[in-house]
């Protein structure tokens, strides 16, 4: 039989977060005083969650490099993955994220350059890729490579986007991005003006017009809302534009262009912190690094829901066999029988759950969370509520 410990998860206060959402799901008082954007599970060194472990708190990255056996699955020397919660109230910087070899390059590289891993201008902190999936707990709108052509047509027509217009054809996504990000600031600015010009004339004259149309000219005045002025709304209006339904899930490779509109979601990724961005950031953006990662293919991905969607038991499949996510429902009155595996984290999401293994007791609340190591481990969760499981074995 494994062990299972409880965890105290950091939360993450980046300025596109919300101020009610995970005070609501905590049950207290909202607003809260400064935007809560994500709560982070897991060891990455920039907010390890705390491991209360034989009657001592510490830092679960500190756990793991001291008795990684007893955390880690066998011949696995980093805790495998980083599991979040995102409370998103204006849409996340545009941002792409390098693959394994990618990033081992540009580390190193930055290394030798002698740029400190703090410096705001450092895109590589670590040598990992950062593939991840994101699954809706509300209504969400999300970004995620380029339209196809006839869209990006469709839109530079009807919003009377010379600018737009003048960078077409092209080959691939990834030139069209190019072209985009390369636009000098004059430029820029220009095209800037002319595209909040041209859909708000298209909307004066096109109430419920084409729903391609409409979702468009509605997220270019969110953007300029939210982040008025930044010239990453010009990358925004040419990527595909997603609406997502609680439980649906979609997921981001290596190398493929994306941001997070609007919602709440759970997150699942490498242990990486490695994000070249292109805009609705005031980050650093280092332009010639972002064209380099970006993978020739942008097309939208597949939306997945668990499987299967009705059980109290749904799983989702994940970019690496041994990583796998399941969705946990717990109705009144009724238990499910859940069996840990491997390395497991369990995050709470809604209601009360207790989990029951034949010698341990755990409540957890929303954002709270449990982490397992060792053998299987049959356990029963009662309550009512729903939780999700990241396993790696």
């Amino acid at each position: 039989m494994g062990e299972l410990f409880r965890l105290v998860n950091k939360t993450q206060h980046y300025a596109w977060g919300s101020h009610e959402t995970l005070a609501h799901m905590r049950g207290l008082s909202a607003p809260s005083d400064q935007p809560e954007a994500e709560v982070w599970v897991g060891a990455h060194p920039s907010a390890p969650s705390e491991i209360d472990i034989d009657g001592h708190k510490m830092g679960l990255d500190r756990v793991v490099e001291n008795t990684p056996d007893r955390i880690l699955p066998q011949g696995v020397e980093n805790f495998p993955f980083l599991f979040k919660i995102l409370a998103i109230d204006a849409p996340l910087s545009i941002q792409v994220h390098p693959t394994d070899a990618q990033a081992e390059s540009g580390f190193d590289r930055e290394n030798q350059e002698g740029i400190a891993l703090d410096d705001s201008s450092r895109n590589y902190k670590d040598r990992h890729s950062k593939p991840e999936t994101v699954i809706a707990l509300t209504p969400m709108k999300i970004l995620t490579g380029v339209r196809p052509d006839h869209e990006v047509q469709e839109i530079a027509t009807a919003f009377g986007l010379s600018w737009l217009a003048d960078l077409l054809p092209v080959n691939s996504g990834k030139e069209l991005l190019a072209k985009i990000i390369r636009l000098s600031e004059g430029d820029a600015a220009v095209a800037l003006e002319e595209t909040l010009d041209g859909v708000r004339t298209w909307a004066k004259t096109h109430t419920g017009g084409p729903c391609t149309l409409e979702r468009a000219a509605e997220l270019v005045e969110h953007i300029e809302e939210k982040c008025p002025g930044d010239r990453g709304l010009l990358v925004a209006v040419v990527m595909n534009l997603l609406y997502l339904e609680p439980g649906d899930s979609a997921f981001t490779p290596d190398g493929q262009v994306h941001a997070y509109v609007s919602g709440t979601a759970i997150e699942i990724m490498n242990p990486s912190d490695n994000v070249l961005r292109a805009g609705l950031t005031p980050k650093h953006i280092d332009t010639q690094e972002l064209i380099e990662v970006l993978r020739d293919d942008q097309c939208a991905p597949e939306v997945v829901r668990a499987n299967p969607d009705d059980a109290a038991v749904g799983k989702f499949s994940l970019w690496d066999e041994r990583l796998l996510l399941t969705r946990i429902r717990v109705p009144a009155s009724q238990a499910v029988d859940f069996t840990f595996e491997g390395t497991s984290t369990l995050l709470s999401v809604a209601g009360e759950l207790t989990v029951e293994s034949e010698q341990q007791s755990f409540t957890v609340y929303p954002t709270e969370s449990l982490l397992h190591s060792g053998s299987d481990t049959a356990t029963t969760i009662r309550g009512l509520g729903e939780a999700y499981v990241a396993t790696y074995v």
